[in-house]
């Protein structure tokens, strides 16, 4: 439980401390800047006891049907990652054990980057003793730089948790895997691996790569006989093609019962949408274009399954014969919607169930599972629309061929849906 009556207090509008003096440059252009440094620091102490209080009532679920990050990252147009962290902050701040950094933000003594590495730096096993040391961190982070302070910091941390008897290299909660896809068709694969997963990952990943460079050798000695050139790729290009074959070998090969996987991505054509060579423009489920190379190949798996949709992704109504979307509504929902339809959320698809937006309710002939009484929501939002007050219907929109919703709050505001993490604007 927090103490969340020490965010709810202002902070005082104290002087910022002499380590930090805006006036000693003799440049005015300098001192400017630094006092509006000075005034950030303190901006960010507020904001961060406001999101505190914020967050701990509920008030931006009540009033917007976000959760309070959720809400950060729409109304300051920031990644939504950076909203999570400026609220995982403000609910460490208001731990009374953590007082002394409380003090020191609101002074501008430290600043939000001090917070956020003692955050990190943190865990159920040092939080203690390293709030013990808060007072010491504070004198050093005075007279260090901040790259210094963070460097004893977590070396303080880490010898806390050594002597506590802990090895990160035997915590399974270490092994983390994340894909991230991003705009224009990148996508992103961080992780960090320990004990017998990062030996047998690394070991693998590292002798298919040498396979694969010695294949590109191979061909390049072959082609160099009929005189052509062959590029070896670089040794992260080159582990980068092992992986994606180390999986498809995987995909293929049964497991212990016999099944194999059944991995699906959905490739859309846009009929009405010619590209400069005058063919349909193909995209994947994000709307980034999709090369020849990429069709052939989905094509050449054998697994295609073709889907066709109206010019705004409306296809497949089974009415009452079923409650539950099937595969392909799933599948349609996925490209009309492209993620939770509710406004300002980034869910994926993956990540969303499909909501009947009037109830299902064969016995009153209402409600049916047609794609246009279907709408993609997260789970979060998905409980949200189905709170005493709130209310979803089918809205109008600038374009006739675009379904969309609309939400009435329970102060009788009105949200308008999104597709594809774009807002759809109602007709003037």
């Amino acid at each position: 439980m927090f103490d969340i009556s020490a965010a709810q207090q202002q902070p005082e509008h104290t002087s910022t401390p002499t380590t930090h003096s805006p006036t000693t440059h003799g440049c005015p252009e300098l001192d400017e800047l630094a006092a509006m440094f000075a005034r950030r620091r303190q901006l960010d102490a507020e904001t961060a006891a406001l999101i505190a209080v914020i967050d701990h009532d509920g008030l931006t679920e009540t009033h917007t049907g976000h959760h309070t990050a959720g809400w950060i990252a729409q109304t300051d147009q920031q990644p939504i990652n950076q909203a999570r962290h400026q609220v995982r902050v403000a609910r460490h701040l208001v731990s009374p054990r953590l007082q002394p950094l409380r003090d020191a933000f609101n002074a501008g003594t430290i600043g939000l980057q001090h917070i956020a590495a003692f955050n990190r730096a943190a865990n159920p096993r040092n939080l203690d003793d390293l709030c013990d040391l808060a007072p010491h961190l504070i004198e050093l982070a005075k007279v260090a730089t901040f790259d210094r302070w963070n460097q004893e910091l977590r070396g303080i941390a880490e010898q806390l948790d050594q002597d506590g008897g802990y090895d990160p290299a035997t915590d399974p909660t270490n092994n983390q895997l994340r894909i991230t896809p991003l705009t224009s068709g990148y996508t992103h694969i961080t992780g960090t691996l320990v004990g017998e997963l990062a030996l047998t990952i690394a070991s693998i990943i590292n002798a298919a790569t040498d396979n694969t460079l010695a294949r590109h050798r191979s061909d390049r000695d072959q082609l160099a006989e009929v005189g052509h050139d062959h590029e070896i790729p670089s040794r992260p290009q080159a582990a980068a093609e092992a992986l994606a074959e180390l999986l498809q070998r995987a995909a293929a090969t049964p497991d212990h019962l016999g099944h194999t996987l059944k991995p699906e991505a959905v490739i859309i054509i846009h009929p009405n949408n010619p590209g400069p060579d005058g063919n349909p423009t193909v995209t994947d489920i994000s709307g980034n274009l999709v090369s020849t190379t990429l069709i052939n190949w989905a094509i050449s798996t054998g697994l295609t399954r073709l889907l066709e949709t109206t010019p705004s992704g409306d296809p497949l109504r089974v009415g009452f014969a079923q409650r539950f979307a099937n595969q392909h509504q799933r599948r349609a929902l996925s490209i009309r919607d492209g993620g939770c339809t509710f406004p300002g959320c980034t869910t994926p698809t993956n990540g969303c169930d499909a909501h009947h937006v009037t109830h299902w309710s064969p016995k009153k002939h209402s409600g049916p599972t047609d794609i246009d009484n279907l709408a993609l929501l997260c789970r979060h939002h998905h409980r949200i629309t189905h709170r005493s007050g709130w209310t979803m219907h089918l809205a109008p929109t600038a374009d006739p061929n675009h379904t969309a919703f609309a939400w009435t709050t329970p102060a009788g505001h009105t949200l308008h849906s999104q597709r594809h993490h774009t807002l759809l604007r109602p007709p003037e």
